[in-house]
């Protein structure tokens, strides 16, 4: 799952192929089929905003975890693994019941919308995860 593709000078994971794919597919397949609804209209306000705050604490999570890793290698390059997953997923839960509440809208459409979403995302990043790696 650690591979990589080479292209050019750039190295990019297969894990970062699969992610950006399910986050792309998941966020086309719940506009299609949500409902116009206040549902709907609070994932497609949000949904890019979680995204970009998953991937940055995804990305600056080592600071935290291994923060002497920073002095030794390029910080571009390094990526706060599991627990920087896991993290990005806290504050996004936290940002998503932030904005709930501000905008007013109810906490059973906050579950809703972050239930369908990290089911679909679960689900697609699985296919895609198989199907990326029986080709590679």
């Amino acid at each position: 799952m650690y591979d990589a593709i080479q292209l050019g000078p750039l190295t990019i994971q297969y894990f970062l192929i699969i992610a950006v794919l399910s986050f792309l597919l998941t966020y086309f397949i719940l506009e299609a089929f949500l409902k116009d609804s206040q549902v709907k209209q609070f994932f497609q306000q949000h949904y890019w905003t979680i995204v970009f705050i998953l991937f940055i604490t995804y990305k600056f999570s080592i600071v935290l975890f291994r923060p002497k890793l920073l002095l030794t290698n390029s910080w571009l390059f390094l990526s706060g693994g599991e627990k920087g997953i896991f993290l990005g997923f806290l504050f996004s839960i936290i940002y998503i019941i932030w904005r709930g509440k501000r905008s007013q809208v109810t906490f059973k459409t906050v579950f809703i919308v972050f239930g369908q979403t990290v089911i679909c995302f679960s689900i697609l990043y699985q296919l895609i995860k198989i199907l990326v790696l029986s080709i590679f």
